[in-house]
């Protein structure tokens, strides 16, 4: 229970964020649940999908070259955690 009302408390606290900087770029303001979808979206779908990409390589590497297996997982999670820090703030640009 504790754990649900802590990612709760972060998806709020990530949508009140997005709102106050936007309103400090001078965008125009948008109903509160446009940007909570837009946080949705960001948090869900890019996320996922480089997580199962990163899965992917790292068994590819694990399994098809031989690489032992902290290389084999540390090279398409290093990958996959670039991607989303570029990805995190992209939403703030819109």
């Amino acid at each position: 229970m504790i754990e649900f009302l802590v990612c709760v408390a972060g998806y709020v606290i990530a949508v009140l964020c997005l709102r106050r900087v936007r309103a400090a770029r001078g965008l125009p303001k948008r109903h509160w649940s446009e940007d909570a979808t837009d946080v949705v979206y960001m948090d869900s779908w890019p996320i996922l999908l480089a997580a199962a990409i990163a899965v992917a390589c790292a068994m590819v590497l694990f399994l098809g070259f031989d690489l032992p297996l902290w290389l084999s997982f540390g090279a398409p999670v290093a990958l996959g955690a670039v991607y989303c820090c570029y990805r995190y703030p992209e939403l703030f640009k819109r």
